[in-house]
This record gives structure tokens, C-alpha cells and sequence, in this order.
């Protein structure tokens, strides 16, 4: 009862987690949200619309980690990961090092070596990196999700 009554704690701070950033920074939500909008606008200019399918990678893969989180902090047996799992980890890869590499030939477009100038060249590999990073990161929230738990495990050692 108590392992539940956490778990439902954690998920309720996780989901409140956005409202209380918006509250304490005196936004509102039309304000929050205009925020998020110019971020994601920023950031499918940096590095191009690949960004659009790596968020939604993102919030699949990140959510479906945190509902095994929160399963096992329940006591309740996570489900087995579902199919989609295995195809999302690999196309965040992919994704990410599309993303870097459309960021880096935005980055040297209309560089000429006598007008190089070393400041936006760093800015926009930095930002093309970072889709790089991101689909990493995915990736890898998406195996720790399909590892067995450590009662599966015993329980096949058992056998």
C-alpha cells in the first residue's frame, strides 16, 4: 500500500512538474506554451525537422520508462517491452546523426575560407552535436527499458 501510494506520488510530481515550473516563474500556460513553440521553431531551424519525429521518440521511449518505474516502485511486474520498442531505439539513432549532419551542412553553407568566422560555425556544430546527443539519449533509455527485470531474471535462474 505504501510502495503505491509513492508511486503515484512520484508520477503526480513528474505530471505537475511543467505547471509548477510555469507557476514559479509567474508564466501562465498561453505563456509556457509560446515558450515551447519558439524553443522547438529554434531548434527545426538549427538542425531541421528531424526534430519533430526525435521528440516524439522521446516522449514514447521516456514515457514508457517511466511506467516501468513506476511499476517497480509499486511492486507491480512491469509489462514485457512492447514491439515498437526495438525499431524506436534504432531510428533515434538514426534520427540523431541525420539531425547532426543537416546541422553541419547548415552550418557551412556560404562559408568561403576567407570569410570564415569561427563563432557561428561553433554555434551550429554545437547545435548539430546536440541532435546527435539526444539521439543517443533516447537510444539509451529505450535498452536500460528492455533489460529484465531483476525478478525475471532470478526467476529464469530458477528454472
Amino acid at each position: 500500500m505504501l510502495r503505491r501510494l509513492f508511486a503515484a506520488l512520484v508520477l503526480g510530481t513528474l505530471l505537475l512538474a511543467p505547471l509548477g515550473f510555469a507557476v514559479w516563474h509567474g508564466i501562465g500556460w498561453g505563456g509556457f506554451a509560446g515558450l515551447v513553440i519558439e524553443a522547438l521553431a529554434r531548434a527545426i531551424e538549427d538542425v531541421g525537422i528531424v526534430v519533430v519525429p526525435q521528440l516524439a521518440l522521446a516522449v514514447a521511449v521516456v514515457g514508457l520508462a517511466l511506467e516501468q518505474v513506476v511499476h517497480r516502485i509499486a511492486g507491480v511486474a512491469p509489462r514485457d517491452p512492447p514491439d515498437w520498442l526495438d525499431p524506436a531505439v534504432e531510428s533515434a539513432l538514426l534520427l540523431g546523426m541525420l539531425g547532426t549532419i543537416s546541422g553541419m551542412v547548415n552550418g557551412f553553407v556560404g562559408l568561403s575560407p576567407e570569410r570564415l568566422e569561427p563563432g557561428p560555425l561553433v554555434y551550429a556544430l554545437g547545435t548539430a552535436l546536440r541532435s546527435s546527443f539526444v539521439g543517443f539519449g533516447i537510444a539509451l533509455i529505450g535498452v536500460w527499458t528492455r533489460l529484465p527485470t531483476r525478478s525475471a531474471v532470478v526467476q529464469e535462474s530458477a528454472s
